[in-house]
């Protein structure tokens, strides 16, 4: 009579026989045990990180995007490739402030505003620092919402009049001038000098970039006086109306302007690239897809090994095994029996990396997180998905039977004769 009531059937307790000689046999040489399935636990601990790395960043890239908001609009530079990405030095530079002005005459859009970014040397007395600088003009804040702690923002004229001023964000305030309002200060880009007129409240980051370490003059003075370039980086704009009727409308807007002949509209004509906010989230959601097959498919090779370590572990034990193996089939056990004991080896093994992996895969992923949370991105939230706590302990099972088959058939098939005489 077994456990509740339960009748011991000669299948249950073979099963259960099985299953403890396996254990002690696997507890017999616990050193190599644990040897054995170190691939399997480095395995999955691997694909567990991986898998919560790639979608921790997902996460956090597609929160950045919906913080772009759902009625903007964006044109850049583009190498005839629709899905040329972000702005880069390497393809050729087609924007400019004239596409600007034919977005403002358009009727498409409620506020335009461009952008030109660069890395410089900004100073103030002795205090010397690499800055990001951004040109832009007065509708900046239409598209981006910024409340102002000291002075005021950009304006029409300062545009107009190429002004040597800049609106500081607060962290590079707080660096140069401490607690003191700086508005009347001057400062330092590219050894011309420039009037402070207004500091930035705290803002945090978007899409990567700390808004809070970034200096903030016109366009047109960037372009003259810092870069020397007629060219702009991207243009943002609101749209009036319905996102993707206004978005064919401007593609046909831009080559009119830029004089491009493609009465076909085909993207990769083009010298330009329109996007928006779901454009961004659609890409995005591709490169988390592709990054998370990369990762798994990384950490899966890990597993692949444990399974060949397992296999030939395996393989030493039925050889160390062979006089044991013998006397139990002299004694009246079954090819079936055999072959289930080592199975049974196999899979506790992987299955025991797989629970260790999952704790360590884990822990790591929550502890990566809260470094990644705490010193680099605030607003990273760490993800433990649990398809991959569920694919760990499948994957284990699977491992633990393929590498296993080879080493259980070869054991089940010595001849109990030459087993006993063997030495």
């Amino acid at each position: 009579m077994g456990p509740g009531g339960v009748v011991d059937t000669p299948s249950n307790m073979r099963y259960q026989d099985t299953f403890l000689t396996a254990s002690e046999s696997l507890l017999r040489t616990k050193s190599r045990s644990l040897l054995t399935i170190l691939g399997i636990v480095i395995g999955i601990a691997a694909v567990i990180l991986m898998l919560s790395i790639g979608q921790g960043a997902e996460q956090y890239i597609l929160a950045e995007v919906a913080d772009l908001g759902s009625d903007l609009v964006f044109v850049e530079p583009a190498s005839g490739d629709p899905t040329s990405g972000p702005p880069s030095p390497f393809i050729e530079q087609t924007v400019t402030l004239d596409d600007e002005e034919a977005m403002e005459s358009s009727g498409l859009f409620s506020a335009v505003s461009p952008t030109l970014f660069t890395t410089l040397a900004v100073s103030f007395e002795e205090v010397n620092e690499f800055i990001q600088v951004q040109g832009t003009d007065h509708e900046y804040l239409d598209l981006y919402p910024a409340q102002m702690r000291y002075g005021t923002y950009l304006d029409e004229t300062d545009i107009d009049g190429y002004n040597n001023v800049a609106v500081l964000g607060l962290e590079i305030a707080q660096e140069f001038f401490g607690d003191q309002n700086p508005v009347g200060e001057r400062i330092k880009i590219k050894s011309q000098s420039y009037r402070v007129i207004g500091v930035f409240e705290e803002q945090g980051s978007r899409f990567f970039q700390n808004l809070d370490k970034q200096i903030t003059v016109p366009i047109t003075t960037m372009q003259r006086d810092i870069m020397g370039i007629d060219t702009i980086n991207f243009i943002s704009a609101r749209v009036i109306g319905e996102m993707e009727v206004v978005k064919e409308e401007f593609r046909y807007l831009m080559r009119d302007v830029h004089e491009i002949d493609n009465p076909e509209g085909d993207p990769n004509l083009d010298d330009f690239f329109v996007s928006s906010q779901t454009d961004a989230t659609e890409t995005v959601g591709v490169i988390g897809a592709v990054l998370t097959i990369l990762l798994s498919s990384i950490a899966a090779i890990s597993l692949l090994v444990g399974g060949i370590g397992i296999m030939n572990i395996m393989l030493v034990s039925v050889t160390e095994r062979t006089r044991e193996i013998g006397l139990r089939k002299a004694v009246g056990a079954t090819y079936k029996e055999i072959l289930q004991q080592f199975l049974v080896e196999s899979i506790l093994l992987t299955l025991l990396g797989g629970l260790i992996g999952v704790l360590i895969g884990v822990s790591v992923s929550l502890f990566a997180g809260w470094v990644v949370s705490s010193f680099f991105l605030e607003t990273w939230a760490t993800t433990i998905p649990p398809n991959a706590i569920v694919m760990a302990f499948v994957v284990s099972s699977i491992v633990g039977l393929v590498f296993g088959i080879y080493p259980a058939r070869s054991a089940a098939r010595l001849n109990p004769i030459d087993a006993l005489r063997y030495e």
